[in-house]
């Protein structure tokens, strides 16, 4: 994968200089193969992570928060990178303060579990 990274990035530097919206695209492109290369790596990471939690016993309620606040901030960096490059810096700043107020959303169940504990150990 790396050396189609190289190969990519030298092609994009070349046809950039003759044709920035070509060279656009192929950064769109590579990009997004990049990341899609790196989500299956992810699924066997996250299947690594279950194996280990199922023997902690640790709720997988948590864990399958922890893991869509992960992929929110991935998904989140990666359109605001696109976005960067394409010149929107002012757009990539919005997204990025959108996909953090998804990730606030998405942990508020543990942060209320965490609460929730503090609270048990504070004397009624």
């Amino acid at each position: 994968m790396l050396s189609v990274i190289i190969v990519a990035a030298i092609l994009i530097v070349v046809v950039r200089e003759k044709n920035h919206s070509i060279g656009f695209l192929l950064t769109l492109l590579t990009g997004t193969l990049v990341f899609f290369f790196i989500l299956t790596q992810i699924g066997e990471l996250i299947s690594v992570f279950q194996q280990v939690t199922s023997r902690m016993n640790v709720s997988l309620l948590h864990l399958d928060t922890i893991f869509k606040v992960i992929g929110v901030a991935y998904i989140t960096e990666f359109a605001s990178q696109v976005l960067r490059d394409a010149n929107l810096a002012s757009i990539a700043i919005k997204v990025e303060i959108v996909g953090k107020l998804f990730i606030l959303l998405i942990a508020l169940p543990i942060f209320i579990t965490v609460i929730e504990t503090l609270l048990s150990f504070i004397p009624q």
